[in-house]
């Protein structure tokens, strides 16, 4: 064998060599392309997605309105598709002083609501009367196709149990219920 033929042998090797690290080097960069296109899907997914959940507030213009809020935090519309909830709520006695037969089943009628970003659906309830300290709710709800769960714990008696002081002082005679519905607003805005 010739010194050319043992040179070109060698650079046909070499040059098989470097084809399959290039091969291998594409696979490994394919790899982690699609790994961070995946990612980011997730981030863009997460960033445009509905948020929707349930939480305690209240209002105290006259006397204190306890409800529930369901509220859909995230960029996008969301369709409640499962709505589960104690049944003790059912019982409560919510509005006036007899009940409202009507208030007592708007826990039934959360199931097929559709909340866009940012709104929410206000559920009067009085909440001190409930007899549990934690009442568990799970909302499953449906953005473009897709399917998402929460599961919400909430303490009801230690959020009834947290005080809204009103003072009364330098209110004038009569005017006590614009003040504290002013006090309300200011509260909310800030």
């Amino acid at each position: 064998m010739s010194v050319s033929t043992i040179v070109n042998i060698t650079l046909s090797v070499l040059s098989a060599l470097l084809a399959i690290l290039s091969i291998i080097f594409v696979i490994i960069t394919l790899r982690q392309n699609k790994k961070m296109l995946e990612q980011n899907n997730r981030m863009i997914e997460n960033a445009t997605r509905p948020y929707i959940t349930i939480y305690l507030d209240s209002i105290t213009i006259c006397e204190q309105q306890s409800f529930f809020v369901l509220k859909n935090f995230g960029q996008s519309s969301g369709r409640i598709d499962l709505f589960e909830y104690d049944p003790i709520l059912n019982s409560l006695k919510c509005g006036n002083k007899n009940g409202n037969h009507l208030l007592n089943n708007q826990y039934a009628f959360v199931k097929g609501i559709t909340l866009a970003p940012g709104q929410s659906k206000m559920l009067l309830c009085n909440v001190p009367n409930i007899p549990k300290e934690v009442l568990t709710f799970k909302i499953g709800y449906t953005s473009s196709e897709k399917y998402y769960e929460e599961c919400i714990e909430l303490n009801v008696k230690n959020y009834s149990h947290i005080p809204v002081p009103r003072p009364d002082t330098c209110i004038p005679k009569g005017n006590e219920r614009q003040v504290h519905s002013l006090r309300e607003i200011i509260e909310r805005l800030i």
